[in-house]
């Protein structure tokens, strides 16, 4: 059997979040959340980086909303859509169902992406999804590159609960 894998193993990386104003797409009916990614808030915030083309982006966005519901005493969870297409990342979020995804920030490409990724120390473009857990203080505690999967949520209920 695999290993399980160790996330956020190692000295936090106690990285300052980029201070740039980010984009915002929301479904019809869905409230707007700004410019601004809030951390720092005293709870954790998760950021998911992502796209409407990305399959395993898609296939985890339940799974992160599930992690939300059960933790979100300490832990906030903001999507961040590294879509090029406006319009298909519009007609992703209005297909979502009303419990799902219908609002993310937006990292059209550019200088405030490149601003973000090169700030995360992340490839250019990265290879989607990407996870930021940035702690209560609003520093990041570490990155993780790649979908999560179900058996990960241990280890991020311990992070999250500390």
């Amino acid at each position: 059997p695999a290993k399980p894998r160790a996330l956020c193993s190692g000295a936090a990386l106690n990285r300052s979040m980029p201070a740039d104003r980010v984009g915002h797409a929301e479904a019809t009916g869905t409230a707007a959340l700004g410019d601004e990614i809030a951390v720092g808030n005293g709870k954790w915030t998760w950021i998911n980086l992502w796209a409407a083309w990305c399959a395993p982006c898609k296939e985890e966005m339940p799974r992160l909303l599930k992690w939300q519901q059960k933790l979100a005493a300490n832990m906030n969870l903001q999507f961040v859509s590294l879509d090029d297409d406006q319009r298909q990342l519009m007609r992703f979020l209005e297909a979502q169902p009303k419990d799902g995804m219908r609002a993310s920030y937006w990292l059209p490409e550019g200088k405030t992406r490149d601003n973000w990724l090169n700030g995360q120390h992340l490839k250019n473009p990265p290879q989607l999804p990407v996870q930021i857990l940035v702690n209560p203080q609003g520093k990041v505690h570490c990155v993780i590159e790649g979908a999560v999967d179900e058996s990960d949520f241990p280890a991020v209920s311990a992070i999250v609960s500390r």
